[in-house]
């Protein structure tokens, strides 16, 4: 088969139900449709769980991986500044112990000062997180 005619593989997540809702903002949230990249948490969830495809070839590969970090980072809308501020936030949050780390998510906290200051306030209530 020639390579233009192979398709790109569809990009889908496979995330269980406790990822799905760990992930997700909000108290009542539900992870968007798969595929939809209406949001930068499911473009993020694309591009960290993207696998490398032997069929496809490390140029598409790399071409694929490209395309998903674009639609979560949107460097033609957000400033350096702001795209550190989403690494770092992604960063601080992955490092948190799992039931807080999971609480802090549930928050949407929009930057790492917002992060910092949910973990804080759980040092005065630690049953705060057996509430969500």
């Amino acid at each position: 088969m020639p390579l233009e005619a192979r398709q790109a593989p569809v990009l889908r997540p496979i995330l269980t139900k406790a990822e799905d809702d760990a992930l997700s903002c909000g108290p009542d949230a539900a992870a968007p449709p798969a595929g939809e990249l209406s949001s930068s948490e499911t473009a993020r969830r694309l591009f960290r769980q993207f696998r490398y495809q032997v069929m496809s070839g490390p140029h598409e590969t790399l071409k694929q991986l490209r395309k998903l970090c674009f639609q979560w980072l949107q460097p033609e809308v957000h400033t350096k500044e702001q795209i550190l501020e989403i690494l770092m936030l992604e960063q601080f949050l992955t490092i948190l112990p799992g039931e807080i780390q999971m609480w802090v998510r549930r928050q949407c906290p929009g930057s790492g000062e917002e992060a910092v200051t949910l973990v804080e306030s759980l040092k005065g209530d630690p049953q705060r997180l057996w509430q969500w």
